[in-house]
């Protein structure tokens, strides 16, 4: 029989997150709170699993009220963000039960969040949960009630209270918080974000987060006394003094700021935008060539074997890359067009229709995945796989067959990956990347040619403006000259649904005895629900055949682009 799952306050945000998760998995889902019919003690009744997700100053009461009723066959948990004393109360009932705290607001998307499970009363109930989050990709973390409460003293207490204190500092401070959005740089923005996140929430929440924590006094009396100590140093002007303190405060990170540097840069990037408002001091003018960064990615190793002397730019993005492009900026730019294993890469289809840019050279590069740790562990041990989302698409069945308790974690690149596992210091935490690059980040590799298809290859685009007017290809340095052009790329879109449009569309090159490689839709990137069809066919752009076969195609779509001839 189904399990039925039993939230009280299942109206609240964090309720109504997890009751779409469990119907999302199938499961039946009753919720009391308020605002309902049913009652608690109803609940409890029908329910296999009761989740209490109310107020951290009223869960110990709730869970007085119905943990003797909660069957013996079922578990009894909760939400809230302390575990030591709710689960003292849950001791009461005959049911299996263990404490539950998603480290995340009712508004993240779960997957790749992390939740800490404690474990109380029954083995079989704390498996079940656990494998149903990991199941969803969200990181399960282990720890005892005690340990819970006093991580949470630093991880939450002390993270909330420098945030608060800090809006109340600015509100001090005779300034209007207009003036500081007016001269805000954009690290300096990243922390007000921070900072408003915490006070765009309930205050009632935040203050039991505090008030509620038995560690808060120690915590917050540490805090001060190190602020204390700094305050003195500055009002002292003792400059080596600070430099000390600031050098221990360092060293205490470890590898750790490395991976925030890379990390808030990144973050950074994507606040400051596209390549449109890249500040031009990034961009030194030597630069030849524009592609997906950083140093070590695919898209290098690909441009090395291209252009082994180019000075390339690094971009944040493939839409990155082709501004810059566009906007003259850099002349050429590399970008990833199609996996043999997962297809087109969505997002280098949709700039290729959207901007001014054309293909004029496309290479293979053969993809051979490495997994990558701190030291080699077995493979049943590893917890968490980083890697840019094509990699975990293209190991995907070696994942599953020999890392089952893994959790994949989508990141921007393979070498960001890498970083990310340098900082964390977990050696259950691996990366996916190319072999070069795992030892040039000093990592070690714990298995070789992890790719589902030892065949795995990439081809990448050489992108320009206006190639398309030469019947042949160069690019000085590169290898590549005078080139006949024999393939094509296009894009169409119909004007409205009619019975039969791609037939006709399809049955032009047939006729004109031109052969299709590929064809797909996409959805369109700023109309909703238009598609965009990209063809691929043999055929040079300057033939009279193929003219003559898009002249013809041309008059029955409502827009006819020219992708690339290579």
């Amino acid at each position: 029989m189904d399990k039925i799952i039993g939230i009280i306050g299942g109206k609240g945000k964090m309720g109504q997150q997890f009751v779409r998760f469990f119907e999302k998995n199938g499961f039946t889902v009753i919720v009391s709170d308020q605002r309902t019919k049913l009652t608690n003690r109803q609940l409890v009744e029908k329910a296999d699993v009761v989740i209490v997700s109310v107020p951290m100053d009223k869960a110990e009461s709730v869970i007085h009220e119905i943990a003797p009723h909660v069957r013996k066959s079922g578990l009894l948990m909760d939400f809230t963000s302390l575990k030591v004393c709710p689960m003292q109360a849950m001791k009461s009932t005959k049911a299996s039960y263990l404490g539950c705290h998603p480290l995340f607001g009712p508004t993240n998307l779960m997957e790749g969040q992390v939740v800490i499970l404690c474990p109380g009363r029954g083995k079989e109930w704390f498996d079940w949960l656990k494998n149903l989050l990991s199941k969803n990709r969200i990181i399960v973390r282990k720890l005892s009630a005690k340990k819970h409460d006093e991580m949470m003293a630093y991880v939450q207490v002390l993270s909330h209270f420098t945030d608060i204190t800090f809006a109340d500092a600015l509100r001090n401070s005779g300034f209007k918080m207009k003036d500081f959005l007016n001269y805000q740089s954009p690290a300096y923005r990243l922390k007000l974000d921070m900072m408003g996140r915490i006070l765009d929430q309930s205050a009632n929440l935040y203050g039991n987060i505090h008030i509620q924590n038995p560690l808060n006094t120690k915590v917050i009396d540490g805090f001060l006394k190190s602020a204390e100590t700094l305050s003195d140093l500055v009002q002292r002007k003792d400059l080596k003094s600070f430099e000390n303190y600031f050098k221990k405060a360092a060293n205490y990170l470890g590898n750790f700021r490395h991976a925030a540097m890379e990390e808030s840069d990144r973050m950074i990037d994507n606040l400051i935008g596209s390549a449109s408002v890249i500040p031009p001091s990034l961009l030194t003018g030597k630069e030849d060539i524009a592609i997906l960064g950083p140093k070590n990615t695919y898209s290098d190793l690909a441009l090395q074997s291209l252009y082994p002397n180019s000075k390339p730019y690094y971009a944040t993005s493939i839409t990155e890359v082709f501004e810059l492009v566009e906007n003259g900026r850099i002349k050429k730019g590399l970008v990833p067009l199609e996996n043999s294993l997962t297809g087109s890469v969505r997002e280098t289809l949709d700039e290729l229709y959207s901007k001014k840019i054309s293909i004029s050279h496309v290479i293979k590069q053969p993809i051979h995945l490495a997994l990558a740790g701190l030291k080699k562990v077995p493979l049943k041990s590893i917890e968490i796989i980083y890697s840019h989302p094509q990699p975990l698409l293209q190991s995907r069945q070696f994942i599953q067959k020999h890392c089952p308790k893994a959790i994949t974690i989508p990141v921007g690149s393979t070498t960001e990956a890498l970083r990310r596992i340098k900082g964390e210091n977990n050696e259950h935490a691996v990366a996916i990347a190319a072999p070069i690059a795992v030892k040039a980040n000093g990592l070690t590799i714990i298995r070789e040619s992890i790719e589902d298809d030892h065949t795995n290859a990439t081809t990448f685009a050489l992108i320009g403006r206006n190639h398309l007017k030469s019947k042949t290809c160069s690019w000085p340095g590169s290898g590549i000259k005078n080139l006949k052009l024999n393939k094509t790329s296009i894009a169409f879109v119909f004007g409205k649904d009619s019975p039969g449009s791609l037939y006709t569309v399809l049955g032009d090159f047939a006729n004109a005895g031109i052969n299709l490689t590929k064809i797909e839709s996409r959805p369109h990137p700023s109309v909703p629900g238009d598609y965009v069809f990209y063809a691929d066919f043999e055929g040079s752009i300057d033939s009279k055949n193929v003219q003559k076969t898009l002249k013809n195609i041309e008059q029955k779509v409502a827009h006819l682009k020219l992708l690339g001839g290579y």
